[in-house]
């Protein structure tokens, strides 16, 4: 089995990032969410976010984009109309049936792309729509809770990411890479730090 990121490793960039600007586009009042969403994302891509504040920071942002729920669905699908291209086919290429995709990102907007991804096996953030807030944040060790959950002690033969707040789920795998744009790199994470 093969355990793949999502953002940054299939999707060339940060999906809810992405999906947030094109939001701006459509709501005007969410510019001012900005800072805070930048802020965040530098402290999360510097690993330096812990998972209550992600929690709190992911939930207030989500709050706000999904204030008027009817919409969602409908933004989700006009997203990812424009943003399909984003996905990288020689990750795609990379994955079966039997493979696993592990992400931070929220279930709706995942679910919106699930079709083009090679495998029904996807665990990602869990958003409740009706309230704007996440139940689950799939992030660091929560991915280690969550896929022991799922699939017990099965071998990971192969782990994808682009960064190193998976070397929780990465020290599970037999072989690591980290991918960065077009190129994968095998790392040996026994000489890596916690």
């Amino acid at each position: 089995m093969k355990v793949f990121d999502f953002d940054n490793t299939i999707y060339d960039g940060e999906s809810l990032v992405d999906f947030f600007c094109f939001c701006i586009r459509k709501k005007k009042s969410l510019i001012f969410k900005i800072p805070a969403v930048l802020s965040a994302a530098i402290l999360y891509k510097m690993n330096k976010l812990s998972i209550d504040d992600l929690y709190e920071k992911a939930s207030k942002l989500t709050s706000v984009i999904i204030k008027n729920k009817d919409d969602i669905n409908g933004y989700v699908e006009e997203f990812w109309g424009n943003n399909k291209k984003k996905l990288k086919k020689y990750m795609l290429d990379k994955i079966s049936e039997e493979d696993v995709i592990i992400t931070a990102s929220p279930d709706i907007l995942i679910n919106g792309i699930s079709s083009e991804l090679k495998t029904k096996n996807i665990i990602s953030s869990i958003l409740n729509v009706n309230t704007g807030k996440f139940e689950f944040i799939c992030f660091r060790e929560n991915k280690v809770t969550i896929f022991k959950e799922k699939y017990k002690d099965t071998i990971i033969d192969e782990c994808y990411t682009d960064s190193l707040s998976d070397l929780p789920l990465m020290k599970l795998a037999k072989r690591a890479y980290l991918v960065s744009k077009e190129k994968i790199e095998l790392i040996d994470v026994s000489k890596l730090g916690n």
